[in-house]
């Protein structure tokens, strides 16, 4: 069996949201990963909001990040890919400029995970992985639930991901631009059932 470590890095740089001990909100995009990963893997998500990083063991490790963390995600990759470890990142962070995560990460994917993380799994277990992946916007009624299991037990509270997008363009924000300029509502019967 493959292990598959998602991680998610903090700022040490930084107090506040993106600091463990007023971090509320878990990881979704790591959650959905692993919903998504086939049943043949171990997962583990590792969440520095609550844990010094040490070394854990696996075949692939993947991250996230916004850009408050992503030098952070840059360092612990670095300790895999001198063991030999592939690794990749996806996020907003990576998605607006992939070409500055490549040069600390394996592979790197842009946009919305779900669409391109099967090819990417697939890639991964014949050898083939790619420097980058593209995900698409897919309608909301395709979009799979995060794995709640997995997410560390001391976060204040627990979130669901009912919309994506956003009509609104603010200048300041990467939701219209990562997640699209349209609300797409997850069935409601999908969002009870999570």
């Amino acid at each position: 069996m493959k292990k598959l470590l998602l991680i998610n890095p903090r700022n040490y740089l930084k107090s506040g949201l993106l600091n463990y001990e007023f971090s509320n909100f878990p990881p979704l995009g790591l959650g959905i990963l692993a919903t998504l990963t086939p049943d043949n893997w171990e997962i583990e998500i590792f969440d520095e909001n609550f844990d010094d990083f040490q070394f854990i063991e696996a075949d692939f490790v993947g991250f996230t990040a916004f850009t408050g963390n992503a030098y952070r995600a840059y360092q612990i990759a670095d300790i895999y890919r001198k063991k030999g470890i592939p690794t990749i990142m996806g996020g907003i962070h990576v998605s607006m400029i992939p070409e500055e995560a490549e040069k600390f990460i394996d592979t790197v994917v842009t946009g919305e995970a779900e669409s391109i993380w099967p090819t990417v799994i697939n890639d991964f277990e014949h050898n083939r992985l790619q420097k980058r992946y593209t995900g698409i916007r897919l309608k909301a009624h395709q979009l799979v639930p995060a794995r709640h299991d997995l997410f560390h037990r001391r976060y204040s509270v627990d979130t669901i991901q009912t919309t994506r997008g956003c009509p609104w363009r603010c200048e300041f924000c990467t939701v219209h631009a990562f997640n699209g300029t349209v609300y797409r509502q997850r069935p409601i019967d999908d969002v009870l059932d999570e």
